[in-house]
Formats: structure tokens, C-alpha cells, sequence
């Protein structure tokens, strides 16, 4: 019986398989298009997400699960481990890390471990992937829990967007309200910096020019010799998904660095043409 369960939310972006080899348990979001509700990656795939936002006349919504859905997956996870690490997406940016903490009150086993990852896609799941490696070395709740509040002060985010209309509109914006009024002329590149969004540069020229960038001014986050871990999450655009994958690995040693979908939700906010990379460094 394994001691340790890992649980995260479906905003984590990491490939369907990577969940499946690693037992990560996901929790999904919902998505909204007009009066029709979806849960991420059960009742719509990122596919019919990306399809059905091209023609989509109002942007979607989305929302946390609620605390009775996190509830559920812990109780049944409690009849066969000891102990569930549940790690989720920003607080700044949803009530998803709130719903799992009143579920985990809920239960009350004192054993349901929620931590807030202050990150959004791959940037959650690559902290539950480095939990998933912990437990299968046994090492003990208190010192995995230690070692992901540790790595989320070493995690980089960067982040590039065609269009603010999304994240305007959702209210995700966050201190990149500085770029807005010169979005005309220029590509934005942003990060995700203590939960939410920040500017960081703005670039002019093409879209090629603006992923060169991205690539370097993540190596430029890393420290030097140290391997690193990571992951590129893209909007459905494999091509450049690959591109931004080649220049990194040219910049920097990779022990590992992940290919990612942009999930419905994260993609509500981000929108097409959102292509992100997410590093941090193997210690």
C-alpha cells in the first residue's frame, strides 16, 4: 500500500499519461460556455476546448471545484494510503486552493496536506511530480511538504500571449496592466511571480523573435551548473511548442523538460497563441 497519495488540480496541464504513470489524482475544474458547464479534461478535452472557443461568442468562464468534489477524492484515497499531498494552482488567482483547505477541515484526519503552489499549469504540476518523486523514495510527509515550499521559491515562469483580450476580460491581468495601452506594437513577454501575473519585458518583431526570448530570459533565470527540470505548455501549437523546446535545450542541461497542452482553463484566460516554459534547477 503506498503511504502517499498526490493530488492536484486539472489546471496542473500535465500530459494525460504523466498522471497515469505517476498516480496523480486530478481534481477538475469547470469550464462555462454560456449556460453549459464542462469539467476540464472529463467532459471536455483541450481539443474541443480550443474548438469551441474559435467560434465561442462570449469568452468562457471558469470555476473551482467545490469543496464536496475535493472531499470525495480524499475520502477515497484515505481507504489506501496514510497520508495526501493535494497541491493546487495559485490562490491569487482561484478558490481552488481554499475548496481542497475546507475539505481537508472537513475530514478533519489531520492527515490531508494542501498546499498553495503560487503558480498556474505546468508550474503546479511540476511540483507534483517532484512530490510523486519524493514518496517513491519514502521520504516523509513533513520533509516532501518541506522540500515543495523550498522548490516553489526556485520555480521561473514566462509566458507570452497573443492578445490580452483574455486575460482583461477574466480579470487575470494582475500587474500587467502596465503593458496595456502599447499592446498594438509590441508582443508581451509576462511571468508569473508570487502568485500572480507580472511584466516583464515587451518585444517588437515577429512571433519567432518573441519565443528566442522567452528561451533566454528563462536560462537567464537558472542558476548556472546546476541540470534543470521543466516544462514548455503550449496553446494547441505543437510546432512552436517544439521551436521553444529546441532553443532551450540548446541554452540549458536538462535532466528533464516536459511538452505540455494548454488546459480549457488556463487557456480561458491566456487564450490561442498562449506558449509558456516553466524551469527550475535540480539541486
Amino acid at each position: 500500500m503506498p503511504k502517499i497519495a498526490v493530488v492536484t488540480d486539472s489546471t496542473s496541464d500535465l500530459p494525460v499519461n504523466v498522471y497515469e504513470e505517476n498516480d496523480i489524482k486530478v481534481v477538475p475544474l469547470h469550464v462555462h460556455f454560456g449556460d453549459k458547464t464542462y469539467r476540464e479534461g472529463v467532459d471536455l478535452s483541450t481539443e474541443e476546448f480550443y474548438s469551441k472557443l474559435a467560434s465561442a461568442k462570449v469568452i468562457p468562464r471558469t470555476s473551482q471545484p467545490a469543496p464536496h468534489e475535493f472531499e470525495t477524492v480524499y475520502r477515497e484515497l484515505m481507504d489506501d494510503v496514510e497520508s495526501i499531498i493535494s497541491i493546487h494552482l495559485s490562490s491569487k488567482l482561484s478558490g481552488t486552493y481554499q475548496s481542497a483547505t475546507i475539505a481537508a477541515n472537513a475530514i478533519g484526519s489531520g492527515n490531508i496536506h494542501v498546499i498553495d503552489s503560487n503558480f498556474v499549469s505546468a508550474g503546479t504540476g511540476l511540483l507534483a511530480l517532484e512530490a510523486v518523486r519524493l514518496s517513491k523514495l519514502n521520504a516523509a510527509v513533513q520533509d516532501i511538504i518541506d522540500r515543495i515550499e523550498v522548490l516553489k521559491t526556485k520555480l521561473r515562469l514566462f509566458f507570452t500571449v497573443d492578445t490580452f483580450e483574455y486575460l482583461v476580460k477574466n480579470g487575470r491581468i494582475g500587474k500587467a496592466t502596465a503593458f496595456l495601452g502599447t499592446l498594438l506594437s509590441v508582443r508581451p513577454i509576462m511571468a508569473i511571480a508570487d502568485g500572480e501575473v507580472e511584466p516583464i519585458e515587451k518585444l517588437r518583431g515577429s512571433r519567432d523573435k518573441t519565443l528566442i526570448r522567452l528561451a533566454e530570459l528563462a536560462a537567464e533565470a537558472m542558476p548556472k551548473g546546476h541540470a534543470v527540470r521543466g516544462a514548455v505548455v503550449h496553446a494547441l501549437e505543437p510546432e512552436r511548442g517544439e521551436t521553444l523546446k529546441m532553443v532551450l535545450e540548446e541554452l540549458l542541461p536538462f535532466d528533464e523538460l516536459l511538452t505540455c497542452s494548454l488546459g480549457a482553463v488556463i487557456g480561458s484566460h491566456g487564450g490561442p497563441g498562449t506558449i509558456g516554459v516553466v524551469l527550475y534547477p535540480v539541486s
